[in-house]
């Protein structure tokens, strides 16, 4: 069986046993030492090392050498091989007849032992729970120095330090200290088990057992049914075994210790400086730090473990707890939400007073990004409501922020009867950016025009003016009222969140800015809800996908590839619904487009991949994304009908964008192609089209686009080097450097072209730095061709290549090179005949009769070709 979450742990111990070290493995009550030392000694018996296990039992510290016996039992017949006292000594031991000569002192006797076996083969010996075995067999098994000790030991505590240390002797042994699992670790424990994750309580197991494997394990045995456990519970019943192991201490509590520990298990649902005050009063410092002592609580009056709370709460009882409610409600001011909340769980009496205090603090706690706390007051105010029409609006807050929090059963739970409400207007939006065509783009409108005049609650309005906003900045060109703009651009200050939590907030802002082509601002709000969200939530993989596209878009492609691997890998199916098909998708895009970019091996598995996720139609921004990355690779490897098919697949056959915002990338691709392939006028067609949106758009990122896309197709008309001066004038676009680097590489050869080589050599230098930085091999090393071409002529009496023109040049230090004359033409843009032209007349100026002779001429920079042998 897999351990989960303990592979380093394991590895960490192999590798010391490995070296011939003996290891300590530490941790607290429930963390799973005993099963990591059976699969670490597993693994080492794997090797052919002889393993010899004791673990401790009740009644072991009251018998000197209990322990000691039963791991030696298995080789008692060894001992005879031993002088007559060391015999004599492991005869007492086992109660065996012993030769007439005084025994030897048995830690000598075990010393010897050891020895002897150790001079037979590699063994272990392991000891589980040696801090509970007799003093004597602790001392013995660890001091002697001839076999490996792998022992496993309670952590020590600061509240129960013990009396000598755990492993005495062990001071010198690798320590692997084993902690609590992550939520993803806990998560991947608890799929494990049939019917958890659908479970209503599925939110409070992980809390409760704070990735303590013990706890995990027996609270999902033991959950209730899902009809007792209602949506505003806050603790799971603590099974007898559990308590036992970590929560011993709360049985023995006096009736005093009991009421400030109960008293502290209630304030603990509501957190504060309020409650921190109320708390401190109502118990003498001597009783709190009595429990502390006990090991019932830490500093601050927090417990050690939130299965301590849950079993104080259970030990207290339904009496005990309401008053404790009260006790607390009293000592806090009226109108506090955490007075509100304590009185309504203590009296769970219909109060509309009560109600609306939990709601505005509901609304508080998501204005602070705290969903979980939302979704409690939400739901304590809809259970509260008098009003059935109130208590039905508060429940579906309740039940959307539940869904906020990846809590898709506890959405289930609070969701009110009847028929399902439809998705809102953000869900819509997402959907409209993924997609982008004509038809969605109407659907957003029409849902726009039925939303009405903007509410005269100051929080709707404020979500309802971003909504408008975030429908326009998706569906629409122009901003007539410059709000859209003013919300990409918000910064630290965003002003009120409305119903929105932060993180949602964030989303928005963040779409918005990818919509809108202003990748900086996108990159700054995404980032925000990956810090914001919390784990598990569902906007957090939203966020992740988004922020790989925008990586990508910025040539940080490690970072997209970084946020892309993060967003599957957080993505779950069973919390995130549809969202985690969009967002596979996305992140699977990324992937195959980076592979893709940078020709690695595993690129085709990727695309495949992709591709299989890939929804055709839904996925439509995906889609072009990943035709446009194929494109750019084929025209710069000389492919260019492919090139050109994937990227005129952007555009229908009537010349309308595929998706509304994004087809627009690729007009420069296309047109850089379609001169290739003798098309330009299909292109040119394409390019006029989509002028009315650039310009409306107004837009850094396709304004510089469109303009490079017209120069392209000017050709040597004097016009295209003012629409490459247009592409490159406007300091916004290093934002988009990969872009940028393309247009100054076609200005660049445009300039060369015009017998202006001086000119574009630094446009070709900033270019080849942008493209090697991306990890971009096949467009760095174009741009280095072309500086070659570019480089300035030798000097009288320089290099013997002083006759050949630039592009002869090129052609010859790529022969020289080894590349055919197909790869040759690939890389230059070229005919395979135009290069073998370029050759034959080389060869007459350098003086050399075959090809095998270029490697030995001096290049034209007065170096030796690349490759060629010095003298």
């Amino acid at each position: 069986m897999t351990l989960i979450g303990r592979a380093a742990q394991l590895d960490q111990i192999a590798a010391a046993l490995r070296d011939g070290h003996s290891v300590r493995v530490a941790g607290a009550r429930g963390t799973g030492r005993s099963a990591v030392l059976a699969a670490a000694a597993a693994r080492h018996a794997a090797t052919g090392v002889a393993v010899l296990a004791v673990r401790a039992l009740p009644g072991d510290r009251s018998l000197p050498g209990a322990g000691l016996q039963r791991l030696l039992t298995p080789v008692q017949h060894e001992t005879r091989a031993l002088p007559p006292a060391a015999v004599a000594a492991f005869a007492r031991l086992f109660g065996a007849d012993a030769p007439d000569v005084p025994p030897a002192p048995l830690p000598e006797a075990v010393s010897l032992l050891a020895e002897h076996l150790a001079g037979r083969g590699r063994r272990l010996w392991c000891a589980d729970d040696l801090d509970r075995l007799d003093a004597l067999s602790r001392t013995v098994i660890v001091t002697q120095p001839h076999i490996p000790v792998l022992a496993a030991t309670l952590a020590p505590s600061t509240a129960h330090p013990a009396p000598a240390p755990p492993g005495a002797g062990l001071e010198a042994a690798v320590t692997v200290d084993l902690g609590r699992l992550s939520r993803a670790e806990a998560e991947r424990l608890l799929a494990g088990l049939p019917g958890v994750r659908a479970h209503p309580a599925a939110r409070l197991l992980t809390a409760q057992a704070a990735g303590n494997p013990l706890a995990l394990t027996e609270l999902a045995r033991h959950l209730p049914p899902a009809a007792e456990i209602p949506p505003t519970a806050t603790e799971l019943p603590v099974p007898s075994r559990l308590r036992r192991a970590l929560a011993p201490a709360v049985d023995t509590l006096d009736p005093v210790h009991l009421r400030a520990a109960v008293l502290a298990a209630v304030a603990a649902e509501t957190p504060g400086r309020r409650v921190a005050a109320a708390l401190a009063g109502a118990a003498e410092p001597a009783v709190w730090a009595g429990l502390a002592g006990a090991g019932v609580l830490r500093p601050g009056r927090r417990f050690r473990h939130p299965v301590i709370r849950a079993a104080v709460l259970e030990r207290a009882g339904s009496a005990r707890r309401r008053a404790a409610r009260r006790e607390l409600a009293a000592r806090l001011p009226a109108g506090d939400p955490a007075r509100a909340w304590h009185l309504a769980r203590a009296d769970p009496a219909p109060d509309e007073s009560r109600a609306a205090v939990l709601e505005r603090a509901g609304a508080h706690l998501n204005r602070a990004g705290r969903v979980h706390a939302a979704t409690y007051a939400l739901a304590m105010a809809a259970a509260v409501s008098p009003d059935p029409e109130h208590a039905r609006i508060r429940a579906r807050l309740a039940a959307h922020h539940a869904r906020l929090a990846g809590e898709p059963a506890w959405e289930r739970q609070l969701a009110p009867a009847g028929p399902r409400e439809p998705r809102g207007l953000g869900h819509l939006l997402r959907t409209a950016w993924l997609r982008g065509d004509d038809r969605i783009r109407a659907e957003v409108r029409s849902a726009l025009a039925a939303t009405g005049p903007s509410p005269a609650h100051p929080d709707a309005a404020e979500t309802a003016d971003l909504l408008t906003a975030w429908a326009h900045a998706v569906v629409d060109d122009l901003d007539p009222t410059g709000r859209v703009h003013q919300l990409i651009n918000e910064y630290d200050r965003p002003g009120p969140a409305g119903r929105m939590s932060p993180a949602e907030r964030a989303v928005a802002l963040g779409t918005m800015a990818q919509a809108r082509h202003e990748t900086g601002a996108a990159r700054r709000h995404l980032a925000r809800v990956v810090t914001l969200d919390p784990p598990g939530g569902l906007l957090r993989p939203i966020a992740l996908g988004a922020l790989a596209w925008a990586d990508y878009d910025a040539a940080d492609l490690d970072g997209a590839l970084a946020h892309a691997r993060e967003a599957l890998r957080v993505t779950d199916a069973d919390r995130h619904a549809l969202i985690t098909t969009d967002t596979r998708a996305g992140a699977l895009a990324t992937l195959a487009a980076v592979a893709v970019l940078r020709e690695q091996p595993d690129a085709a598995d990727r695309l495949g991949a992709a591709r299989d996720a890939l929804q055709p139609g839904r996925h439509a921004l995906h889609d072009l994304r990943l035709d446009r990355a194929q494109g750019l690779i084929a025209g710069i490897r000389g492919e260019h009908e492919l090139a050109f098919h994937r990227l005129r697949r952007h555009y229908d056959r009537a010349g309308r964008p595929v998706h509304h915002r994004v087809a627009a990338l690729c007009l420069a691709d296309l047109a850089l192609v379609a001169v290739a392939v003798d098309r330009t006028g299909e292109a040119a067609a394409v390019v006029t089209a989509a002028e009315p949106g650039v310009r409306a758009l107004r837009s850094a990122r396709l304004s510089a686009i469109w303009h490079r896309a017209r120069a392209l197709l000017a050709g040597p008309d004097p016009a295209a080097e003012t629409f490459f001066r247009l592409a490159l004038a406007d300091p916004a676009t290093d934002q988009w450097p990969f872009e940028r680097a393309l247009a100054r590489m076609d200005y660049a050869q445009w300039l060369r072209r015009r017998q202006r080589p001086a000119e574009s050599r630094p446009l070709l230098r900033a270019a080849r730095d942008v493209f090697a930085a991306a990890g971009l091999p096949a467009w760095r090393e174009r741009a280095e061709a072309e500086l070659a071409a570019a480089a300035a002529p030798p000097r009288p009496g320089g290099a013997p290549g002083g006759g050949l023109t630039p592009q002869q040049r090129q052609v010859v230090a790529l022969a020289a090179q080894g590349l055919t004359n197909a790869r040759i033409a690939a890389r230059l843009g070229l005919s395979a005949r135009t290069v073998g032209t370029h050759l034959s007349r080389a060869y007459s100026i350098l003086g050399v009769k075959r090809r095998a002779q270029l490697p030995s001429v001096q290049s034209f920079d007065g170096r030796r070709a690349a490759g060629g042998p010095s003298r």
